[in-house]
Formats: C-alpha cells, sequence, structure tokens
C-alpha cells in the first residue's frame, strides 16, 4: 500500500513538471523564441505524456476490492490534483487551438488574410478582365 502511494505521487510529480514543459515551450511559442509549428510540435508528445502520467496517478491513487473503492491518496487530494493538471492541461490545448488556427494556418497560406483585401486579387481571372477594360 505504501509502495503504491509513493508511486502515484511520483507519477503525479511527472504529470505536472510535464505540464510545466508544455507550459514554457507554449509561452516560448508566444513570444517567438521558436517557432509555433516547432512549438507545436513539441508540445503533442510532452502533452501526451503528462496525460498518461494523470492517468496512472488516478489509477494507482484508487483501489478496488469487490465494489468498494478505496482511496490510497485522500480522495479529496486525489480529486482536487486531478482536477488541478486537468485544468492545466485543457487551458495549455485551447491555447494550441487558437495558435493553429490563428497563427500557424494563415503563415501557411502565400498572402496573410487581411479584412480590407480581395480574395481574387491575385488570380489571373480579375487580371484577364481588368486588363480587357
Amino acid at each position: 500500500m505504501n509502495g503504491r502511494k509513493t508511486l502515484a505521487i511520483i507519477c503525479y510529480i511527472i504529470c505536472i513538471a510535464a505540464c510545466i514543459a508544455a507550459g514554457v515551450v507554449s509561452f516560448m511559442a508566444y513570444k517567438q523564441r521558436i517557432t509555433y509549428t516547432f512549438g507545436f510540435l513539441m508540445f503533442v508528445p510532452i502533452w501526451i505524456g503528462s496525460f498518461w502520467f494523470l492517468s496512472f496517478f488516478n489509477a494507482l491513487s484508487r483501489e478496488k476490492r469487490g465494489k468498494k473503492i478505496k482511496f490510497v491518496v485522500k480522495k479529496s487530494l486525489t480529486k482536487g490534483l486531478s482536477t488541478t493538471a486537468n485544468i492545466l492541461s485543457v487551458l495549455l490545448l485551447c491555447f494550441w487551438v487558437y495558435a493553429y488556427v490563428f497563427k500557424i494556418m494563415p503563415a501557411g497560406s502565400p498572402k496573410k488574410a487581411d479584412k480590407n483585401s480581395d480574395p481574387l486579387a491575385g488570380t489571373a481571372v480579375v487580371r484577364t478582365v481588368l486588363d480587357a477594360d
């Protein structure tokens, strides 16, 4: 029982360390010390690792005996730590969804979208019609 509790705490510490590392990568991309694409490629494996260790923590902190569930780590502490890690993880994921939609995708287009620009300005059809006049 004591070894299981120790292993659960170690898994949670690794989970939080991975969340912090993912946050640092996200901050570096936000401050443009690294590109968003490279930051996203670094973020995904770190985030997956964080999720795995949180799953290990949740599995190790509960012990099922028949129909009863006994908490190795206190129930309130288990739920609080799990909720904290989940919220941090979801916030980081939301940042990368925002970054992907508004920073990575427009950077891949030949011309950045501008609300005042004509979407057909660079096409050959518009040039042919305008040149004919």
